[in-house]
């Protein structure tokens, strides 16, 4: 009896977001993660919520679809509304926007065409992001620099939020600020979040330190690891950094002591 209803039983759908400042090393600790988590079976949906596509490249995709592109062919092409007819909008983003890339479905926010605010493109992202993410075990967003889509709870309702930061007080402040918007503002219901440092060159002592005084709760550090510069400069995809580059062991490391993987 126990056998059968453990069989039967659904595993709740998890939706795991990644934030930082610009510059900080988010789309690659993204990029590892969905790597480890679709090679330990996971049925998986990547989200780049990042206006500049860095994590759709990283994925070895090509953005040839893009949340932005199809909201502007629904505001200026009478015939876009046409095709799409009477269909509900979460099966136009199922069926028209997500890209198939290897083992991972990917959703694209893309550019919004045009001068003005990004508020309706980033509502539209919200709306693909719930509606799909019942459907898949496990949801990674790399967000967009910055507090935008947190403070209009664009990512409102996930599981788990990693603050990325590199291993500077900068770094550390702006993931506090982050935190302090996410908490107040930001993400609905339970969830918790933690800071990872990344490319760290020498002693963490000190920012761990740092960190803790400003609240934060250090989940790990990713090392500098020469092979993701490498990738970067030969435009090779970041998710296929073999298995034991430093950045790779450092990562799969922090999942499994979160119980992620």
């Amino acid at each position: 009896m126990v056998d059968s209803m453990n069989a039967t039983k659904k595993t709740k759908a998890r939706v795991l977001a990644v934030a930082g400042k610009g510059g900080a090393g988010k789309t690659t600790f993204a990029t590892i993660m969905i790597r480890l988590l679709v090679n330990a079976g996971q049925k998986l949906l990547a989200v780049d919520a990042d206006p500049p596509i860095s994590l759709t490249y990283a994925l070895g995709a090509e953005p040839d679809r893009t949340v932005g592109e199809m909201r502007t062919r629904l505001i200026e092409d009478p015939g876009e509304k046409r095709r799409i007819g009477d269909r509900h909008m979460r099966d136009v983003i199922r069926e028209d926007l997500v890209i198939r890339t290897g083992n991972v479905n990917l959703l694209v926010l893309g550019q919004a065409e045009g001068a003005g605010c990004f508020c309706g493109l980033n509502e539209l992202l919200k709306h693909g992001i719930e509606s799909l993410s019942g459907q898949y075990d496990v949801t990674v967003i790399d967000c967009e620099a910055g507090i935008e889509q947190i403070n209009r709870r664009v990512i409102n309702s996930i599981d788990t939020l990693f603050m990325v930061s590199d291993p500077t007080h900068k770094g550390l402040r702006t993931a506090v600020y982050l935190d302090g918007i996410a908490r107040k503002h930001g993400i609905l219901g339970q969830y918790r979040s933690g800071l990872i440092i990344n490319r760290i060159d020498s002693g963490v002592d000190g920012l761990d330190q740092k960190a803790g005084e400003l609240g934060l709760e250090v989940w790990g550090h990713v090392p500098m690891d020469r092979n993701v510069a490498d990738y970067d400069r030969d435009g090779r995809p970041t998710i296929e950094l073999p298995d034991n580059s430093s950045s790779v062991v450092a990562v799969r490391e922090i999942l499994v002591r979160l119980g992620i993987l």
